[in-house]
């Protein structure tokens, strides 16, 4: 049985599963970090964490593992894994989340693909895939602010632009629906932006969609783009358990 976490800057996720099937699985805010959320008499095989809120949750959650009497691994992406190439400038540098995602997407399709991860920060990333060879390559990606954060930095930052709740219209005519509307146009011009450079390259393209606010941009992506969408709640999870078996 593995135990696989995914510490987001916002929310944790995590899985306890094996090869035939989930078990349980749950999430937590990332700041409640120090409490006991792993309560279970099962044997853990192993524990594998992807952790992208720094290094003092990382300590933390070293300290309430050690109950478990297993393995624990940090994952790191790597240059090569497998049949994944990493070609971010400083491969070590990428972030554990994204490098995991792409490791499960690149087990699960055999064609390029954009991966687009919508929660506290947005990802937008390119997988090419090589059929003649059976290898992917991150060719790398944007990262924006999510709408969370994009509300705060004007609520924050400006004197009239309030953090109220607004939704996508066109063209919007209130502040509230201005900025959400706003926000969404960004991530769907990013991800048109990286569409076309894959298409450019390849001939079949699959956009995948993850994070909190994955439905958000489903609902007004252009529907010319649609038929290549498909929806993948927890790619990191996946990736954590492609990397525990390959």
């Amino acid at each position: 049985m593995f135990l696989l976490i995914d510490i987001g800057n916002t929310k944790t996720k995590w899985m306890l599963r094996d090869h035939h099937g989930i078990y349980k699985y749950d999430s937590f805010l990332t700041e409640d970090i120090d409490q006991d959320h792993f309560e279970f008499d099962v044997a853990i095989k192993k524990i594998l964490i992807s952790n992208v809120a720094g290094f003092e949750k990382e300590a933390i959650l070293k300290i309430k593992l050690k109950k478990f009497s297993c393995p624990v691994e940090f994952i790191k992406p790597q240059k090569k894994y497998k049949y994944l190439l990493n070609g971010y400038q400083e491969p070590t540098t990428l972030g554990a989340d994204r490098w995991l995602s792409a490791l499960s997407v690149s087990h699960h399709i055999k064609k390029s693909a954009v991966i687009v991860s919508v929660g506290t920060a947005v990802t937008i990333d390119y997988v090419s895939f090589d059929q003649k060879n059976n290898q992917y390559t991150f060719e790398g990606g944007v990262i924006l602010p999510g709408l969370h954060l994009t509300k705060n930095a004007l609520a924050n930052n400006t004197a009239d632009l309030k953090n109220f709740e607004g939704v996508v219209q066109m063209p919007p005519i209130n502040t509230a629906n201005a900025i959400k509307s706003g926000f969404v146009l960004s991530v769907l011009g990013n991800i048109k932006s990286l569409f076309d450079i894959a298409c450019s390259e390849s001939q079949d393209v699959a956009i995948i969609l993850s994070g909190g606010d994955a439905e958000l941009i489903d609902q007004h992506m252009d529907k010319s783009l649609k038929k290549y969408i498909s929806i993948k709640k927890d790619l990191v999870l996946e990736g954590l358990f492609v990397f525990a078996n390959i």
